[in-house]
């Protein structure tokens, strides 16, 4: 089973708006429409068999309207949504506790977009509760293309954070996208990150991040803690999986990474 652990949709009536804004802010072009069923014809034909979308409070007022839209496509099969929250909502654990009985098995956090820093009061909050509740939590790690001049989850924070919300001899919750943004200065940084109680998950770098390190992070952070993840629509998933591929994986390693990491993370 291959599961892209790390997409986004919209709905259908704002979906080409919000894809136009955002290639015009990143400077990047999606290489898929941003739809729901956009993102579906693209598994079909790069043989993904499940995604896992990750929607974004840009503001706390969004809570309601983008959780009831990610309640309903997590109805489709090959559809699990994980919920949005913002650092700056009020009730936290109390929307984490609607969270939980709404059925989302995690939450995204972008600090970039959410433009809080990932120490942030409001974020250990939501990170420590989450962790209590068997919730999961990917969070935006590195640079993103719309924020160029300030990183709010650099390797540095995270590590701090994953060293403060995740104890010892605990099963890992949280997820770092983007390989955690250590490949923007990996010399520097992944002596922070490597080895931590946390997975990574390969959104939007493979094709930026050379082989020989993608290899390293594999074989020292440990296979079973990659997770296989595009971040469509701005990346395809045939490339990707093209590129895991290649790395020359045992069968075993290439699908835990693949789908079998996140299948178990998730529990599906």
């Amino acid at each position: 089973m291959i599961i892209d652990s790390h997409t986004h949709v919209f709905p259908d009536k704002i979906a080409e708006k919000i894809i136009l804004s955002l290639q015009k802010s990143g400077n990047q072009k999606a290489e898929i429409g941003g739809t729901v069923n956009d993102l579906l014809n693209a598994m079909r034909n790069n043989g993904v068999d499940k995604s896992l979308v990750l929607p974004v409070l840009t503001k706390p007022e969004s809570f309601d309207s983008i959780n009831r839209f990610a309640a309903e496509i997590n109805k489709i099969p090959e559809i699990i949504s994980f919920a949005g929250i913002h650092p700056y909502c009020e009730n936290i654990n109390k929307l984490l506790d609607r969270i939980k009985q709404m059925g989302f098995k995690g939450i995204k956090l972008h600090p970039d977009f959410q433009e809080t820093d990932i120490t942030d009061e409001g974020y250990v909050k939501i990170i420590h509760g989450a962790g209590k509740r068997g919730l999961k939590v990917v969070i935006h790690a590195g640079i993103d293309p719309s924020y160029p001049n300030h990183i709010h989850c650099p390797p540095e924070l995270s590590a701090e954070v994953i060293k403060e919300l995740t104890p010892k001899n605990t099963e890992p919750f949280i997820v770092l996208a983007h390989l955690g943004g250590i490949t923007e200065n990996y010399e520097k940084t992944a002596r922070l990150l490597v080895g931590l109680p946390f997975f990574f998950d390969t959104s939007f770098v493979l094709e930026k991040t050379e082989q020989t390190i993608l290899k390293e992070i594999i074989n020292e952070h440990g296979y079973k803690r990659v997770l296989f993840a595009t971040d469509s629509p701005w990346r395809n998933a045939k490339r990707y999986i093209k590129i895991i591929r290649a790395l020359n994986l045992s069968i075993e390693e290439t699908n835990a990474i693949l789908g079998d990491n996140v299948a178990k993370l998730l529990d599906i």
